[in-house]
């Protein structure tokens, strides 16, 4: 264990949360509106399969990775009065690229199905990719509409037989003010066609680029698409461009007032090791634009000879700049090296210190790591470190909740804490929130740079969802969830919750 940092250990924690009756609401917490956006959106229903698995012959929907794929990514964002939210159409034999429009005042729904049906693990449409999820943004500043779906670092070579040589990359946007049109006119016809020379005809709307120009080497092997908006407005876009033990964050800005986005930065290099590193490797983590920085927080994923099957570290830095174009710091606010070659630079701590195991390969840390910084610049992460044999006789499982107080020179580190998917902010408050074991909404709240979280809003009634999608704007709650029902089609609802920021 590393011994400049702080671990605390208070059992009381974990108990009290353990023991909260149901049903409980903070008087100020409150649901305010559940609209059903879709009774019809996809999911995988079926079994996880290999690679090449057979067509099962039936609507039943295998899967190879997960079986998520509506109300899943970066699938809703508000923009002045309306939440536009991204879904794929059910069930199996359908598949469209779908965008919903709801408007907070009127209660209208609006609903765009683009022709684009969703490929399927490595272009096997019976074999539904839960990776290829469609995010969505929109301009505040010339209110045009962007999304990028379906990919899954693709190029000449990936799927296998080239099929996607021409397909490797999702980006459809509208025309200027297509936001803002009336329920009327919000229709297909505001998005604007690919007229290159590879488009594949007269109702083609994705294109190859962000920026126009065919661009295999900068466009290809991309995934996880996600937007951001920064303090002035500019929305910015990042991805991962390579592969798991090989790969590195690019992202690019929209400048609204030439309707053009910049071209890729990149975060860290490809191929670290003939940079000078030690080794190559990859990063599974999120950039977000949060408390007016853009910010990165990730765990590295490397090929080597230790203890960790996968991934290991938690890393963070941020930047001064409001593009992301430089002046990159660690969490010290020390200078790093951008590109970043060295991930060692932007290190805070080794969760695997706080797991008894030594033998190669024997720990795992794949699953809930997520991060954000309050209004104050408290920063928090959250990680789950277990043994990766779940039947050896001294299996391990440890939740951390690792955080830095504003105006504090190290981070607390405690295990007295009950895991979480994601953690949240708003104002100077973090967040927790999730599906109860009924299936129902709850919200956690602490005062950030602290652990002391409070259960201040749960359902005890109502519909039962199996996952769903958080956005939090001004002190709102946009919880976009599936219902929990049978089958490859399935309804979405949206809960508008008041968090009394």
């Amino acid at each position: 264990m590393n011994k400049n940092k702080k671990f605390l250990c208070v059992s009381t924690f974990i108990g009290s949360m353990l023991l909260m009756p149901l049903g409980i609401s903070n008087a100020s917490v409150v649901l305010e509106s559940e609209i059903k956006i879709t009774d019809n959106a996809l999911h995988f229903d079926g079994n996880k399969v290999a690679r090449h698995a057979e067509d099962n012959g039936t609507e039943t929907y295998d899967y190879f990775f997960g079986p998520q794929i509506s109300a899943h990514g970066d699938s809703i964002k508000t923009y002045k009065d309306y939440v536009f939210m991204t879904w794929y159409k059910g069930g199996k034999q359908n598949r469209q690229v779908m965008l919903s429009r709801y408007n907070t005042k009127t209660g209208s729904i609006k609903t765009i199905e683009f022709p684009h049906q969703h490929t399927g693990f490595l272009n096997q449409p019976h074999i539904g990719e839960s990776h290829n999820t469609i995010a969505v943004a929109i301009s505040p500043i010339d209110g045009t509409i962007h999304m990028l779906y379906d990919m899954h670092a693709y190029g000449k070579n990936r799927p296998e037989d080239g099929s996607l040589s021409n397909d490797y990359f999702r980006y459809s946007y509208s025309v200027t003010g297509a936001a803002d049109v009336s329920d009327e006119e919000f229709a297909l016809d505001k998005f604007v066609k690919d007229t290159s020379h590879v488009s594949e005809g007269p109702h083609d709307y994705k294109h190859l680029s962000l920026t126009g120009s065919i661009d295999y080497a900068n466009y290809s092997g991309l995934t996880y698409p996600t937007f951001f908006t920064n303090v002035d407005g500019t929305i910015l876009v990042y991805m991962r461009k390579g592969g798991n033990n090989n790969g590195g964050y690019v992202f690019a800005h929209y400048d609204a007032d030439n309707g053009k986005w910049t071209e890729w930065k990149q975060f860290n290099v490809l191929n670290a090791k003939s940079h000078g590193n030690d080794y190559n490797w990859g990063l599974y983590g999120s950039m977000k634009y949060v408390n007016d920085k853009l910010r990165v927080g990730f765990q590295q994923r490397a090929k080597r000879d230790d203890k960790f099957i996968y991934q290991n570290g938690v890393y963070y830095g941020y930047s001064d700049n409001p593009s992301g174009d430089g002046d990159w710091k660690n969490h010290y606010g020390k200078s790093m090296t951008f590109p970043l070659v060295n991930s060692d630079e932007l290190k805070v701590f080794e969760p695997g210190d706080y797991i008894s195991h030594t033998e190669q390969d024997s720990v795992q840390i794949i699953h809930n790591f997520d991060w954000t910084v309050t209004e104050k610049g408290d920063i928090h992460m959250i990680s789950l470190i277990k043994s990766r044999d779940n039947k050896r006789s001294d299996f391990e499982l440890v939740n951390l909740h690792s955080y830095k107080p504003a105006g504090d020179s190290e981070f607390t580190i405690t295990s007295d804490f009950a895991g979480a998917t994601n953690i949240h902010t708003s104002g100077e408050n973090i967040y927790i929130i999730g599906l109860n074991q009924s299936g129902r909404p709850y919200v956690e709240k602490a005062k950030g740079g602290t652990n002391d979280f409070e259960r201040v809003y749960e359902a005890n009634s109502g519909k039962i969802f199996t996952h769903g999608k958080v956005h939090i704007k001004d002190g709102k709650l946009y919880y976009y969830l599936m219902e929990s029902l049978k089958g490859t089609s399935r309804p979405l609802h949206l809960q508008i919750i008041d968090l009394d920021v």
